[in-house]
């Protein structure tokens, strides 16, 4: 009877989308069908060989979409070199002169690893354990692996608690779960799973991007994208220990000891806080049956993630689906941003200020935003893309950062304003005192408006000048439109005007001594 087997690197299952401005001669040298701006689904191998004809990855969510971008980054190092460059900088930029992954390096790669990217190898299954079918007192179920549920918003995906046996999943599908599972999964109980001491334990705890916020810079093609999200050697943790992906090592992984990261590539693919392992149907083409449970039986060491804007304290920024993702624009542009709790860059970013100005002037900044808990439910997951932006980072352009800096600590502040007004006429109009429902509907339209205004402030126009925002217009304008109902009563109307007059006060000077 023939084994059931999926080869990630060449069976398709990864959707991306074919650049825009590719010639017909261009488009013809894709393996499969598909125009300019369209969608094509490629397997690994082809997703390296052709990343210099593709935008970018489409993934069903941004959850596994930040966790693939690891992947492929680490794969990308690994394949130029960049994983041990003495030159690095130099290096780097001899692959985007290039434009394109050599494909013979891509075929030399996977094929000193053949067997180990088969999603129902037997003995090494890509990225999971295969002990677990053995170690677990019960299995997961397929409805555990699932986590999303899209909304009609191409950018949100709201999520639904997922549980219970649940039926056949695709098995491309499955690959997706898998990488959330491994990269975004959450703290809590998960399936039993017998320790090195013989007890049993369910407990786990949350995977290493979870609740966080990830910035990647993008380039004009997947191919640069993942060249650019390689970071320096002077990022790279330096742990003793073999610096390997899960299906480089020898050997599975020892739960008593999970290993530190002790370069690039571990970093972004070995700190896997969850185990997982899927059993497909007969063909291979769909998974019946999980188990999801703990990875390692103590805590994963300490490592900092290139992709997050670190804190002095309370660890990375966390996502949150009603904060517009500009607001943190200057923390991705200079190095530090004082304040009561200091916020620092993205460390991946410290590279592309070495970049030729004119290189990084056009390059943009993508989001994946996973707003959750630590432990279950989900909330929301979001994405983002910016204008091209990073040549206005410190170290290449001094006044356009302090720019982007001055124009968010305006917005916040008018942000301020707006919230103040609409509590103190509803204080003043409504006898309910306890809370004030202006605040929560005007601000999310307050931030989505004011969005135009920053970029405007922000992105020199053919003059080379920066005018400055109307954020104080846009809040007047949503203070009007939440308040225009209790604005009909005498009562209303005295309360709104009073306070929309208090809101358009200058404000006053520092006091004189």
């Amino acid at each position: 009877m023939t084994r059931a087997s999926f080869d990630v690197v060449v069976r398709p299952w990864i959707p991306a989308r074919v650049r825009a401005d590719l010639s017909d001669e261009q488009v013809a040298e894709l393996p499969v069908r598909g125009g300019p701006g369209e969608s094509v689904v490629l397997g690994l191998a082809d997703v390296l060989r052709w990343a210099h004809l593709l935008e970018h990855i489409d993934c069903p969510d941004p959850a596994s979409e930040s966790a693939l971008l690891r992947v492929l980054i680490a794969l990308t190092a690994r394949v130029t070199g960049l994983d041990e460059a003495e030159d690095w900088d130099d290096t780097r930029w001899d692959v985007l002169e290039a434009g394109c992954l050599a494909p013979g390096r891509v075929d030399e790669y996977f094929g000193r690893y053949a067997g180990r990217f088969d999603l129902f190898d037997v003995a090494r299954p890509w990225l999971q354990e295969p002990r677990l079918a053995g170690e677990c007192t019960g299995s997961s179920g397929t409805g555990r692996l699932l986590m999303t549920s899209p909304s009609g918003n191409n950018h949100v995906w709201w999520l639904l608690e997922k549980g219970g046996l649940g039926g056949p999943v695709p098995v491309a599908t499955a690959a997706f779960g898998l990488l959330t599972w491994l990269f975004a999964g959450p703290s809590g109980t998960a399936a039993n799973r017998r320790r090195s001491d013989g007890r049993n334990s369910h407990y786990t705890v949350a995977g290493p991007i979870r609740a966080l916020v990830s910035w990647f810079p993008a380039g004009r093609s997947l191919a640069e994208t993942l060249v650019l999200g390689v970071p320096s050697p002077d990022t790279w943790p330096t742990n003793p220990g073999r610096d390997e992906a899960p299906w480089e090592a020898e050997q599975l992984p020892d739960p008593r000891l999970p290993a530190a990261p002790a370069g690039p590539v571990s970093l972004l693919t070995g700190r896997a806080a969850h185990a997982v392992l899927l059993k497909p149907d007969a063909e291979g083409g769909h998974v019946t049956d999980t188990w999801v449970t703990w990875a390692c039986e103590n805590e994963l060491p300490e490592a900092e993630d290139p992709y997050v804007i670190r804190r002095d304290e309370g660890g990375p920024v966390r996502a949150n689906c009603a904060r517009v993702a500009w607001r943190d624009l200057d923390a991705l542009l200079l190095k530090t941003v004082p304040g009561k709790v200091a916020r620092y860059r993205p460390a991946v970013l410290a590279s592309i200020a070495r970049l030729p100005m004119e290189t990084a002037a056009g390059l943009r900044l993508r989001a994946y935003g996973l707003h959750q808990e630590r432990r279950d439910p989900e909330t929301a997951w979001f994405t983002a893309v910016t204008p091209p932006v990073l040549g206005a980072l410190e170290e290449l352009d001094e006044d356009g950062a302090a720019a982007v800096s001055v124009a968010r600590v305006r917005a916040e502040g008018v942000s301020a304003g707006l919230a103040k007004a609409l509590r103190a006429a509803w204080q003043a109009y409504s006898n309910d005192k306890r809370v004030c429902p202006w605040v929560d509907s005007a601000l999310p339209v307050y931030w989505s408006e004011a969005e135009a205004e920053f970029w405007k402030a922000v992105l020199p126009d053919d003059s080379g000048q920066r005018p400055r925002p109307a954020f104080q217009r846009v809040a007047t304008q949503v203070f009007d439109a939440v308040t225009a109902t209790a604005a009909v009563t005498p009562r209303g109307m005295q309360a709104v005007e009073q306070a929309r007059a208090d809101m358009l006060k200058p404000p006053r000077g520092p006091r004189k001594k």
